[in-house]
């Protein structure tokens, strides 16, 4: 019975400030502090998600067309760039050659790119997943190269001097003691893809998502629908960072004690 209990206790310290900021925003709006027409309740929220769910099922369609894109687009990221920032780092002649490319676009905002993919790609979901790949591609790559780059040289050295081959170091030294880095850009690049997914789908969208959902309420004033796909976008980027990103960390760096568990 100590692992239930433990499990529920630690669920409702996740949850205690989640549930005391959205009783804080409910009263403040009933008591009229803030404007329900501009900053609709949380109540008002629930209640539009249903009436957008449940009829018609249209939230619903709308959220898997959009999981369905950074799904894609977040998978091309990681296959390229965990890779790119392996090499990277292991690999001084091609962080040399390829570095200052990096350095140089990833100071253009993704947003910026999705007026140029709309006049050589067209509407569509090629443009949105395309924008989404660039959009976590630089995050993981330099934290993966960052990750490789910090492996302690003294524990490859020693792995060298006990006749580990170049593939045994680097599945035994150099991945694991990247993992922490690797993990965190990850994390902060499934960030990244939530914003450059919505702000392709208002302009690339034509076939619905969360980002076109939000963008269309605006020519109606329906703050109450942005404001759930604000909080649909907000609910996915908890869950995946949680649930999925989270128990990868667990099982992995945290188990092996390469960062510090937080009770």
């Amino acid at each position: 019975m100590v692992a239930p209990k433990l499990r529920l206790k630690k669920l409702l310290r996740f949850l205690f400030p989640i549930l005391v900021l959205l009783i804080l925003w409910e009263l403040l709006v009933d008591f009229k502090i803030l404007n329900p027409k501009l900053l609709p309740s949380p109540s008002n929220i629930a209640v539009t998600m249903y009436q957008l769910s449940i009829p018609n099922f249209l939230l619903i369609i709308y959220l898997l067309r959009s999981l369905y894109r950074l799904a894609i687009g977040y998978g091309i990221g990681i296959a390229i760039g965990i890779p790119l920032g392996i090499l990277m780092g292991t690999s001084k002649h091609l962080y040399k050659l390829v570095s200052p490319v990096l350095s140089m676009l990833i100071s253009i905002p993704t947003i910026a790119w999705v007026p140029l993919f709309l006049i050589i790609i067209g509407i569509g979901d090629e443009t949105i997943i395309l924008t989404i790949f660039l959009g976590c591609f630089f995050c993981i790559v330099y934290n993966t190269m960052h990750g490789v780059r910090s492996v302690n040289k003294e524990l490859i050295w020693a792995a060298k001097m006990t006749g580990a081959n170049r593939i045994t170091i680097f599945a035994k030294v150099i991945l694991p003691g990247a993992l922490v880095s690797i993990i965190t850009g990850l994390r902060l690049a499934i960030g990244y893809s939530w914003r450059a997914l919505v702000g392709a789908e208002m302009l690339a969208s034509i076939t619905g998502g969360i980002g076109f959902m939000i963008y269309a309420a605006r020519a109606t004033f329906a703050t109450n629908i942005m404001f759930t796909g604000l909080f649909i976008i907000a609910l996915g980027g908890l869950l995946i960072d949680r649930f999925i990103l989270g128990t990868v960390e667990k099982r992995t760096v945290e188990k092996w004690g390469m960062i510090r568990r937080i009770e």
